[in-house]
């Protein structure tokens, strides 16, 4: 299925970015999220009035993560549709390369070009993916969204 696709190498352990990716979620994409560490927990990302209910589908530890989007509402005025996200799914697939790098290849399959949130979402992929989880698994600090509780 097409979708988002980027391909990102840490100076990080596989382990190390599995860990990111399931339990990690608050150090790097929004301080607003529930742990997705066990399969077939359905967690939720907050981004002010901005959610997900994302489903854990898979989980092969230092390897593959699998998320469904059960539910999306996207608060923005820009935007005449709010929940393009439902439906799509979220993949992470790691490899471990020459010593202790990983390779991340991430696939958001169903976000695409032809949504009005693509801009968006691209955008916003792109900060999370290569500045703010590249940030936590290098120096220890992320770049996450700031949820007010």
């Amino acid at each position: 299925m097409p979708g988002y696709n980027k391909t990102v190498e840490f100076d990080a352990s596989v382990e190390a970015t599995f860990t990111a990716i399931t339990s990690g979620v608050v150090k790097w994409w929004t301080t607003g999220s529930g742990d997705a560490s066990e399969l077939g927990v359905v967690f939720t990302t907050r981004f002010g009035e901005t959610y997900n209910h994302i489903k854990v589908a898979s989980l092969i530890p230092n390897t593959l993560v699998e998320w469904d989007i059960l539910e999306h509402y996207h608060a923005n005025e820009t935007l005449t549709r709010d929940d393009e996200w439902t439906g799509t799914r979220i993949l992470w697939n790691l490899t471990k390369i020459d010593g202790n790098r990983t390779r991340l290849e991430f696939t958001h399959e169903g976000l695409i070009e032809s949504m009005e949130c693509w801009e968006i979402c691209e955008e916003g992929w792109n900060f999370f993916l290569l500045e703010s989880l590249k940030s936590y698994l290098e120096k220890g600090e992320g770049k996450p969204f700031q949820h007010e509780q």
